[in-house]
Order: C-alpha cells, then structure tokens, then sequence
C-alpha cells in the first residue's frame, strides 16, 4: 500500500468519519473542513493535543483542525481527531458545554470532555478505519529535552481590591512594589 503525509492520512479519516457522525449523532461533519498536524494555538505544546478553529478564526472560513506531532498511535490520533471534529459540527460555540456533550457522547467519546477518549464501540470504528487507511508513517516529535521557559513576569496582587498586575523581577528590584489606582498596595 502507497503511504501517505500525516495530514492527507488525518484528512482521509475524517472522511471515513462522516458516516459515523451522522448515523450516532445526526450531525455532520463540515465538508471543509481541514486537518493538519502542528502545535495547538494555545496553552502548552506538551498538555495540548488538538484543537479546532472555528471559521471566523480563518481566512478561508473553514474550520481548520490541528492534531500535536507529539502523537505517533494511529488510534490516539483519530481519539483525538474525533474530539476535534465534534467541536466542528457547531463551528466551535459551545466549547465542552451541552451541545459539545450531546454530540461527543453520541459519537463515542467517554471521559472529561476536556480530555475525551474513544469507548469501545468508537474504539472499535477506529480500529476498522485504521485497517483500511495506508500505512501511517509518522514519527512523534520528543519535547522531553525541550526546556520550559520560565514566566518572565511576576504576578502582583492588591490586597485591597484584588487587581492583579503583572510586570518583571528588574521593576520591582527598581522601584518596589507599586500602590493601586484604589490607594491599597501590590504583593507578590
């Protein structure tokens, strides 16, 4: 069998999917919707393995999916490619709330909504999909040597009011701790 790119592989499945969402679920999947292997927009590239974009987030107004290089298991993969085509269906509006719920459960995801995975049954689809799909072959990107970067800012709170401010260790070596609009004082 001819071997593929990751993301033609990833994109091949989400069509493989579509069936699938609708029989569980009533829901479809947007046909244009794209999938990409790359690191999540937000948070930190070791916690965060997918993500979905809504359409107004791209200029060619599709929904654009991206699964983390550092997943290398085809079923993970596609766990986490299902999780992120549910947040598809509605464009992204109700983030891991009911609607997300309803259709997450539907489809065959278990778990936290936040961190989903695929019971058996959906297990089981994936299995059948991977069988029929060409050889992935995709090495997972290794972040443990990557150093974290330290937060560079230093988080300051008014005892008063509770504003939080954030500024660097020099400022506050400078000139101290700053006084709030309110009169109270900032601490660490």
């Amino acid at each position: 069998m001819k071997t593929v790119t990751r993301e033609a592989w990833l994109n091949q499945a989400l069509e493989k999917l579509r069936p699938w969402f609708e029989d569980r679920a009533g829901v479809a999947i947007p046909q244009d919707a794209r999938v990409s292997v790359g690191f999540p927009g937000g948070g930190s590239a070791r916690k965060r393995i997918g993500e979905c974009w809504a359409r107004s987030q791209s200029k060619d107004k599709v929904n654009e999916i991206f699964i983390s290089p550092v997943l290398s298991e085809p079923l993970r993969m596609l766990d986490v490619l299902v999780h992120e085509a549910v947040h598809a269906v509605d464009d992204c509006q109700s983030g891991h709330k009911e609607a997300f719920k309803r259709t997450a459960l539907a489809v065959g995801l278990e778990g936290k909504m936040t961190a989903t995975h695929a019971g058996d049954k959906l297990k089981a689809e994936l299995e059948r999909i991977i069988k029929i799909l060409p050889p992935l072959t995709h090495g997972a990107l290794d972040l443990s040597s990557r150093k974290k970067q330290p937060t560079r800012l230093v988080k300051l709170e008014c005892g008063d009011c509770g504003m939080i401010i954030r500024t660097t260790q020099k400022w506050i070596e400078q000139t101290g701790n700053p006084d709030c609009a309110c009169g109270g004082h900032f601490e660490t």
